[in-house]
């Protein structure tokens, strides 16, 4: 659990750069894919990436 709050925290972290897509987040974060890493992201925030960046 502790290494999915570390994900979930780096991604936060990552999706605040706006040059970086949240495909390319995704692949930093080495998910197969950014649907893959939307549904991590939403499980573990209860937002998504896009809803995330919009706060931000």
């Amino acid at each position: 659990m502790l290494l999915y709050r570390s994900v979930a925290l780096e991604a936060k972290v990552l999706l605040q750069n706006r040059t970086l897509t949240v495909s390319q987040v995704s692949d930093l974060l080495n998910f197969s894919d950014q649907s893959l890493f939307g549904k991590f992201f939403k499980a573990n925030t209860g937002i998504s990436p896009v809803e995330y960046r919009k706060k931000f």
